[in-house]
């Protein structure tokens, strides 16, 4: 049988889930977000047979001096055939400066077995970080040959950070899961398994020995002789003791213990302690002056750790210029985001903290992100990307201030955006997590209320009214009843952009370029320097004053296709047309000044000075940027098939199936969402 090996693209995401999930548990878990990247990045290979079927897959991590194999995998049904070592083979002919191929298993996988006779060598042992504590071996595979001192003897060596956990952190990581202990497990990580080595002091045998359960002592004490223990010098530990004392009390059993675990720390080798208690984490600068430890919070190091391995991340993005971006959130931002004016009636402060915290301690699976305008913070959410085709929002909340209104529906429609352009097509805030203002702006925003969620679903197709019932049953079962009993109108509405009512006005709307920035083009408008006006961009509804023609054929509601004119030349969004308005300047000016985007300057050029020539008001919402930016030339394509004449000066009315081809054009099927962000 011949065996075709290349590398796989992001298209090829869904074979390879498919193929891997029967194998699921001794694979290991890899976030769909991480599959994602790693096939973005072209390392991934694929092995495929004659009929084109995937039979096997190797996902690796490219670094200047190895390779790290994160999956390899081959259907049951060619198993035995050699396409691990076909797989193989194209990874090291791939070599450039890559020395050496590295990679952990559990000696209990039926893997285990197979490395061996794959050319690797097992040089070291390490117990995994699960409750079981199953030993996971280091195998290494030499591809150059030893031309440089120590390399092999050094292939055994890891980039990993060394940090000794307190004894908390010790006891979470076998109790339950609540938001406390969640902070610590982040420390478990398996993403985290190449670059921490986790150290405990012998002071934590003696706070086991203080447990009086019998059973439970005896399963602490086992734990516990799986863990790295630091040795320490005693005169050293005896010095660095008085010293601090002067930042730490010194009192109870619990005190002196803590002590005697950062000075036992500080008279080894390690330079990191690792703690939840709040009253060493705020005498941390003192201790760092008197013993030279770090001390920090679990969620601190596992950031700093995420930030350098996917910098990208981290990096803000842009809104409006630089005068309001999105960025992630870091540890040093908690205090801040659970003050009183972020939470909610009668919420602790603790509580907050204590789950925001468990979210970031988790990168791999919650996205945290705070929305900053003018340096200051307005807005966070921690969306949730683990149920295929859904957005989930476990947190989203605004600062009381006079424009609460204006970021609550900014937050919620950006996140309806972030769905659309994902890919994601049911979009849910969790009731308990969110601000108790936002549940007046979530029913206006076709928002409806189940026992734990508000929901939305958020449909990018061109599809019959049936299928897209269908879609929202398959996504939310019971959804689909409450959808059947809205007329089709606030059916589309309540799953926008879907198109699926043909008897919907459609209108291609021009628009300037200058305009466009500051009403509906995200795009651009993150891109210029200094943006559109906030206050306009972000709202869920929005005027676009136009001169008074043709004024009879525009009839609401109906859709707008925005067509931004001049240097830019592309369709960029859809939206829902509300409302066709015409009235003298002064009075729609009066009317809709906290909407739209001109001044009364622009008005007055719009009616050419003449304050009793009629102008006419669009209204529109539910405007979402096209995934696909559609050019003028593909544009006057599809005119020409469809028989449609170009007349982009003034609004025109476009035939339903020209809509659906533009539309189609906007939003393409997605092979592989680009919601599949590495964690």
């Amino acid at each position: 049988m011949k065996i075709t090996i290349q590398k796989l693209a992001a298209s090829d995401l869904r074979a390879v889930d498919d193929l891997g999930k029967p194998s699921r548990r001794t694979l290991g878990f890899l976030p769909e977000q991480a599959l994602h990247e790693f096939l973005r990045k072209g390392w991934v290979y694929g092995a495929f047979s004659e009929s084109r079927e995937l039979a096997g897959y190797l996902i690796y991590a490219h670094y200047p001096d190895r390779f790290r194999i994160t999956q390899l995998c081959v259907s049951e049904a060619h198993r035995g055939s050699g396409i691990a070592r076909l797989l193989l083979n194209a990874l090291k002919d791939s070599a450039t400066t890559q020395k050496v191929i590295k990679l952990r298993c559990r000696r209990d996988f039926p893997a285990h077995n197979m490395w061996a006779k794959l050319d690797f060598i097992p040089l070291e042992e390490r117990a995994g970080r699960s409750a079981v504590g199953h030993p996971l071996m280091l195998w290494c595979h030499r591809i150059a040959p030893d031309d440089e001192l120590g390399l092999w003897s050094a292939e055994a060596c890891e980039d990993t950070l060394d940090v000794v956990i307190d004894a908390q952190i010790f006891f979470d990581f076998d109790a339950d899961e609540t938001p406390s202990t969640l902070i610590s497990k982040g420390l478990l990580n398996d993403f985290l398994i190449d670059s921490l080595n986790l150290w405990i002091t012998d002071e934590l045998f003696l706070e086991i020995d203080r447990n009086s359960n019998t059973e439970g002592r005896q399963h602490s004490l086992n734990r516990a002789r799986g863990f790295n223990r630091i040795e320490h010098d005693q005169i050293q530990v005896e010095s660095h003791k008085a010293a601090l004392k002067s930042v730490l009390p010194y009192f109870t059993d619990s005190e002196k213990s803590d002590l005697h675990h950062v000075a036992k720390t500080a008279a080894s080798g390690v330079s990191i302690f690792v703690t939840k208690d709040e009253g060493i984490l705020k005498q941390a600068a003192g201790i760092k002056d008197r013993c030279g430890v770090d001390v920090l919070h679990p969620v601190a190091l596992i950031t700093s750790i995420h930030e350098e391995y996917d910098h990208r991340s981290y990096a803000p993005s842009r809104v409006s210029g630089f005068r309001l971006c999105w960025r992630t959130v870091r540890d040093c931002d908690i205090d801040q985001l659970c003050g009183h004016e972020f939470r909610k009636l009668g919420e602790s402060k603790g509580k907050l903290r204590e789950l925001l915290r468990s979210y970031i301690a988790d990168p791999r699976r919650y996205r945290s992100e705070l929305l900053v305008s003018d340096g200051n913070p307005v807005a966070y959410r921690v969306t949730d990307r683990s149920k295929i085709g859904c957005l989930q929002v476990s947190m989203g909340r605004i600062a009381r201030s006079p424009e609460l209104d204006l970021f609550a529906s900014f937050l919620i429609a950006d996140t309806l955006a972030v769905a659309v352009a994902e890919g994601l097509e049911s979009v849910g805030f969790d009731r308990s997590g969110v601000s108790d203002s936002l549940d007046p702006i979530f029913v206006k925003m076709g928002f409806f209320r189940t026992a734990d969620a508000f929901l939305r679903f958020a449909i990018a197709k061109a599809v019959t009214i049936e299928a897209a019932l269908k879609r929202v049953a398959e996504l939310a079962p019971g959804a689909a009843d409450v959808l059947m009993l809205q007329n089709i109108f606030a059916l589309e509405r309540m799953c926008a952009p879907l198109v699926s009512n043909q008897n919907l006005p459609c209108y291609i709307v021009p628009i300037r370029p200058a305009f466009a920035m500051g009403l509906l083009d995200r795009h651009q408008s993150s891109d210029d320097l200094f943006g559109g006006d906030p206050t306009v961009l972000l709202r869920w509804e929005n005027i676009y004053y136009r001169a008074k023609h043709q004024h009879h054929m525009l009839n609401a509601p109906g859709r707008i296709l925005w067509y931004v004119s001049g240097a830019v030349g592309e369709i960029v969004a859809i939206s829902h047309l509300d409302e066709v308005e015409t009235g003298l300047p002064k009075n729609l000016f009066k009317k809709y000044k906290k909407f739209g985007i001109l001044e009364w300057r622009e008005i007055h050029a719009l009616c050419k000075g003449d304050l009793n020539r009629e102008i006419m008001a669009l209204k529109f919402s539910l405007t979402f940027t096209f995934r696909n930016r559609v050019p003028l030339e593909a544009m006057r394509t599809i005119f020409r098939e469809e028989g449609v004449g170009e007349s982009l000066q003034a609004p025109s009315r476009l035939p339903h199936s020209t809509l659906l081809k533009l539309f189609e054009l906007g939003y393409p099927p997605l092979q592989c969402p680009p919601w599949l962000h590495h964690y």
